[in-house]
């Protein structure tokens, strides 16, 4: 086991639930979303020192699956905040809080094809625009997985025609990992699990036109995962302070970084392996053998405690982590090193 090498704060059970995921916005403000039964909860802390507010119910989604990186996604898009979650139907739906009103919208389906993105794994990007980029894996013409997205430019509140971003010529893609997505002015990049000539390795597609069009996407990394079998971990992809995408992902049981078009660089071994992006660069958050683990791209290894799952967000010096245990979502922060 690694062991820590770098004071952090003092865990914080936030509430019963599972799957949390953590963004920050240009503020620094942190976002938390969640699943638990079939309600979908949300909560901020505008302090990383202190206690995020009362987790507010948004909507109940009958059958909501928050299983296997398949929760409750959220995102900041300009006056918005937006949630997107799944059913057990395979319908993908969006909620949308305009902050400047202070309310809620009501759930607006995503998908404009019922019943297609049963794998539940979905993901979301939001730009300071106010434009919200959604992407998935879905089902619909020949019942094979395949990368599908569609955009709003209000705030989550309608959904452009859904498009077929990527299909395999083998016939799927890898049907239980779950695709990101990060999103800056015009560029978008979605990072995804293919299944090619018998191999399951992480592809990126990127959009120069607001996700009108994407190019064939690049596979990342030089070696290879020949597997008979899905790994079920899709890893994640950020954008940096310049707008590079920053990939973070699995093959067997080493996790690896790359930049595209590069070799990628071992960060060590686990799981559900996460990434997000400081202005110092790129953090790292992954689960091994039940234990959380963080570490900064210039920093050492901080172990957060017992857990899996995590979700990891930066703000100016601080890393907040959330993750679960037990059924319980926790919470904690790692100061970086200012160099």
């Amino acid at each position: 086991m690694l062991s820590a090498t770098q004071p952090l704060t003092s865990v914080e059970t936030v509430g019963s639930g599972h799957l949390p995921v953590v963004m920050a916005d240009a503020k620094g403000t942190f976002h938390l979303v969640y699943g638990q039964d079939s309600t979908i909860y949300y909560a901020t802390t505008n302090n990383p020192s202190s206690t995020f507010t009362k987790p507010v119910a948004v909507a109940i989604l009958p059958n909501l699956v928050a299983g296997a990186k398949r929760g409750p996604q959220v995102v900041v898009a300009g006056q918005y905040v937006v949630i997107t979650a799944v059913d057990r139907m395979g319908d993908i739906y969006a909620y949308s809080l305009d902050r400047l009103k202070g309310k809620w919208s009501s759930a607006v389906r995503v998908n404009d094809r019922p019943a297609v993105a049963k794998e539940g794994f979905q993901a979301i990007a939001g730009t300071s625009e106010g434009v919200v980029h959604s992407v998935w894996l879905d089902l619909r013409g020949n019942n094979h997985n395949k990368i599908v997205g569609s955009t709003s430019h209000d705030g989550g509140r309608s959904w452009s025609p859904n498009q077929i971003i990527y299909q395999s010529p083998d016939g799927s893609v890898c049907e239980c990992c779950k695709v990101s997505i990060a999103a800056q002015g015009n560029d978008v990049y979605i990072q995804f699990r293919n299944w090619l000539g018998g191999s399951r390795d992480l592809y990126l597609a990127h959009s120069t036109d607001g996700g009108l069009t994407y190019p064939s996407p690049q596979k990342l990394g030089l070696g290879t995962w020949k597997l008979n079998g899905c790994p079920m971990d899709g890893g994640a992809v950020v954008l940096s302070s310049i707008g590079q995408p920053v990939t973070a992902w699995r093959r067997e049981n080493t996790l690896y970084t790359c930049i595209p078009g590069h070799a990628e660089s071992s960060i060590g071994t686990g799981k559900n392996i996460t990434v997000a992006a400081g202005n110092k660069g790129a953090v790292y958050a992954w689960d091994e053998e039940n234990a959380v683990w963080v570490k900064p791209v210039n920093g050492p290894t901080v172990a957060m405690g017992k857990g899996q799952m995590p979700s990891l967000a930066v703000t100016g010096q601080t890393a907040l982590c959330a993750w679960e245990v037990n059924g319980q979502i926790l919470v904690a922060t790692v100061k970086l090193n200012s160099q």
